[in-house]
């Protein structure tokens, strides 16, 4: 199958090009930049989402459209790139899918449009998003899904929606909110914890589960792509243990969360830098975002646990710039991190 990738640069993308392309599928990355890098070894070609026929250009010839690229931010100041990049984009890739032929697109979209729960209660494709803290993000997704089925219905290309949960791992050319997750424990000097929790996966994980969705998914269905549902304290007892770090010790609540998210708004204005939490972000804590991926296993997923997605997220993110040398030199390293990166050979 010749199957093209949108946002083929990016975290989920990366690793379903380079899933489709180990399972023997033809794959085609589609990135909005030039020399912007898909999985090693893959076709490359720029086609903004902007552009219909840039995007027709890239699908021609194409069985398959898995559509990964989307904006993941909760920076207040990206909140009409968010919107537009989430809904208008999907439009723009659907209907220049259908315009190329093309047999079946998979949208990737995410478990928050299937909202939380004020108990550590597993949510299902059935939920919606409900009356609860939603950052511009969230609803942006919930659009998102609407706008891919109603296209695809009217432009008579079956659409099937894939809901990762929290993705952790790389490679990833930028820190996002998910790895952001890892990384602040790290940095947090208080060892603080949340109430509530979530549900993490692998990205490797993430990428199976589209092919499978791809060859064997129902048009016109949602499948939850999850991996462990976790409480705050058991995923930062993770990080830390993996880490060879101490804690975690004080629950930090709501409101304390969100002072701290206004100070470090506060800091990244003054800076120009990006925040590493969002009051957005902070306003969903003690909130549980656990979910079911019942539906999806009834297909052959199968996802890594808690601790090997954790450990994944921490060995891609000791080698890129976001960790400073001083935590580095004070982490202890369990060898489950190390392994979690392949060794990958430089050219000469």
């Amino acid at each position: 199958m010749r199957v093209a990738v949108t946002g083929a640069s990016g975290l989920v993308g990366g690793q379903v090009a380079a899933a489709a392309a180990a399972a023997g599928h033809e794959v085609r990355g589609v990135v909005r930049r030039r020399g912007s890098v898909a999985a090693q070894g893959i076709e490359t070609v720029r086609a903004p989402l902007e552009d219909p026929s840039a995007l027709r250009s890239a699908f021609a010839g194409c069985d398959a459209v898995v559509h990964c690229a989307a904006v993941y931010a909760f920076d207040a100041d990206r909140a009409a790139e968010v919107e537009r990049v989430n809904t208008t984009g999907t439009v723009s890739v659907v209907q220049a899918a259908a315009d190329a032929g093309v047999q079946r697109v998979v949208v990737t979209s995410s478990s928050v449009t299937r909202g939380s729960s004020r108990t550590a209660a597993p949510r299902t494709e059935l939920d919606v998003l409900g009356d609860e803290p939603a950052p511009t993000y969230y609803a942006s997704k919930v659009e998102q899904e609407r706008v891919a089925l109603q296209t695809g219905q009217r432009c008579g290309v079956p659409v099937v929606l894939a809901l990762p949960t929290v993705v952790l791992g790389g490679p990833a050319q930028r820190l996002l909110p998910s790895n952001a997750i890892v990384l602040r424990y790290l940095l947090d000097a208080t060892r603080s914890t949340y109430p509530g929790g979530c549900n993490v996966v692998d990205a490797r994980d993430v990428a199976l589960g589209h092919l499978l969705l791809l060859e064997r998914g129902v048009p016109g269905e949602r499948y939850l792509l999850g991996g462990q549902n976790v409480s705050w304290r058991t995923l930062h007892a993770t990080v830390a243990e993996l880490a060879g770090l101490p804690g975690p010790f004080l629950e930090v609540p709501r409101p304390v969360a969100q002072a701290v998210a206004r100070v470090a708004g506060g800091w990244s204005r003054l800076t120009s830098s990006a925040p590493l939490v969002t009051l957005d972000e902070a306003d969903t804590v003690g909130r549980w975002y656990w979910y079911d991926h019942g539906r999806a296993a009834l297909l052959g997923y199968a996802p890594r646990s808690a601790r090997d997605a954790v450990a994944a997220s921490l060995a891609w993110l000791l080698v890129g710039e976001h960790v400073p040398r001083w935590v580095r030199e004070g982490l202890s390293l369990s060898p489950d991190v190390r392994a979690a990166r392949p060794l990958v050979p430089r050219p000469l």
